[in-house]
Order: structure tokens, then sequence, then C-alpha cells
């Protein structure tokens, strides 16, 4: 059997692991005839596998410069992790007196448009200067930078608070990260991270998109446990307020088996850890 992927998991690979992982939780559920239409679907699934059938990658990868280049023209669509951590981001926005924000890798500016609603003075960054653009369109009185997580360009202490959603998982480590965001803090101030859940990151889902011709793209994103995470925080001197871990929804499982097999892909990822959302904070200088 020809295997045309170019060495990334084949559309048969990836239903097939779905349906194994929703055949796994179902073993304690009790739902004997859910487990029975799990192996059903499994043989079929390895009877179209064995005809050559479902070879095709499940969408073609990108570096980050071409995928948010690309991601930029339909970033403002839906995205299925928004639904779980945008309520939570908000509700930590509304505890901020109006101050001046950094939004850190803020994309097309969807945290800057909130923050400025609230009263905020929004200062943005990006590496993605065509997502940039789209935020400067969207926040006018915003001063939006190009600049890198791990370097970030502005002054220590040039903020009142920071926000980086969704992004950290581009990193292979979160240390530099976390220590730039605490650096342009002042003592005092507020740190709000989202990211995606390393759990389902773990189970293979990745920083999926659809260009604007509908083809699908995807950038790798790394795995960072809850105790990486509050290490780094620590050693950046950022103390942890609350942290928020929204289980996956109906609505957010959105993956190659959604339409195909949508019992199965309900039954592998409703109710797993799906966003992880970190509320921290800079302790003032106490000498």
């Amino acid at each position: 059997m020809a295997d045309d992927s170019g060495g990334a998991p084949t559309l048969g690979e990836m239903l097939l692991g779905i349906e194994g992982l929703a055949l796994l939780r179902l073993v304690t559920a009790g739902d004997t005839a859910a487990r029975r239409a799990r192996v059903g679907e499994i043989r079929a699934l390895l009877q179209r596998i064995d005809a050559g059938e479902l070879t095709g990658a499940t969408g073609t990868e990108y570096d980050l410069n071409d995928g948010y280049r690309l991601w930029s023209k339909t970033y403002d669509g839906p995205l299925r992790l928004s639904p779980l951590e945008s309520p939570i981001m908000h509700r930590l926005f509304d505890s901020l007196a109006p101050s001046v924000v950094l939004d850190a890798a803020c994309g097309t500016g969807r945290h800057s448009v909130s923050l400025a609603e609230r009263g905020h003075r929004i200062v943005g960054t990006d590496l993605s200067r065509a997502m940039l653009d789209r935020a400067r369109a969207k926040v006018p009185a915003g001063r939006f930078l190009e600049g890198s997580l791990t370097a970030l360009p502005l002054r220590s202490g040039a903020v009142d608070a920071a926000v980086c959603a969704l992004s950290l998982v581009h990193l292979p480590d979160v240390s530099d990260a976390a220590r730039e965001l605490a650096r342009v803090v002042r003592p005092g101030g507020r740190v709000m991270v989202s990211d995606v859940h390393p759990f389902v990151i773990l189970l293979g889902w990745q920083a999926q998109f659809r260009t604007a011709s509908g083809q699908a793209g995807f950038m790798r994103i790394h795995p960072h446990l809850p105790s990486e995470y509050w290490q780094a925080f620590a050693a950046a001197g950022l103390r942890v307020r609350a942290c928020y871990e929204p289980r996956l929804t109906v609505e957010a499982v959105v993956t190659v088996a959604a339409e195909r097999l949508p019992d199965a892909n309900r039954a592998a990822f409703v109710g797993l850890p799906g966003v992880i959302v970190w509320d921290l904070e800079k302790p003032r200088d106490e000498r």
C-alpha cells in the first residue's frame, strides 16, 4: 500500500487513533453498545486502509511565518478553543482597572479589542506582520510592534499588565517567555496566560487552520505540563493567583473525525481538558 503522506500521519491513521482513544475511554463507562460501535468502525476503517484508501495527509504543515501569514486571512473566523478560553480571560480582564496592557503574540487583536473596550491602552506585539496589520485596523489607538515572545520590544516595567493567549505552545520551552512577560510588567502588575492544554497536544492536536481557499493546514505545537509552566513562572518571579482548566465541549472538538466519525470523536475528546489559563501577579518590591 503506497503512502503519499510524506511521513505525516495519514487520514486513516488519525481516524483509527481517535477510534482507539474513544474505545479506551469507554472501557469503564458501562456502555456496551457504544463500545461495540467503536469496534465495528475500527474493523471498517482497517478494511479501508488495507484497500489503499484514506492514505492522504490530513493537511499541509507550515512553519510559523508562512502558517500565520496564511491563517491571518481566516483567523477571525470561529476558533475551536476560543469559546472555552475567552470567558475566563474576559473575567480576568474585568478584574483590571483601566491601565496599559500588553497583548503579547496578539495575532489579529482578538483580545486587544476586548481590552480596549474595557478602557485599557493597548500595546500589542507579534512576529507576524500580516496579523499585526489586522490588529492595527481593529484597534487604531493601540501601539503594535513586531517582536518575539522571548525578546519583547519593550523596556522593563513598561506596562501594568500583560496578556499572552494560546501562544506559548509555539515555543519548545516557556522559560524565556515567562521571564520576558515578568520583565515588562511593573511590580504589582498582573500577567494572564492561556494556552492549549498539554493533554490534547499529547493526543495529537496541532494548530489547525483553513486557508482562504479552504485548504487544511497546521503548525506543530509543543506540550508544556502544568508543572513546567509553574516552574517557569516561579523562576521569573511571578506568583500564581489561580489556574483554570476548562474541558472540551462537543463544539470544541473539531478534528478530522468530527464529521466522518462523530460518535467516536465525541467519545474520544469531550470532557478532556482543552485549555489551561493562568492568572499571575508580579509581587511589589518590598525592600
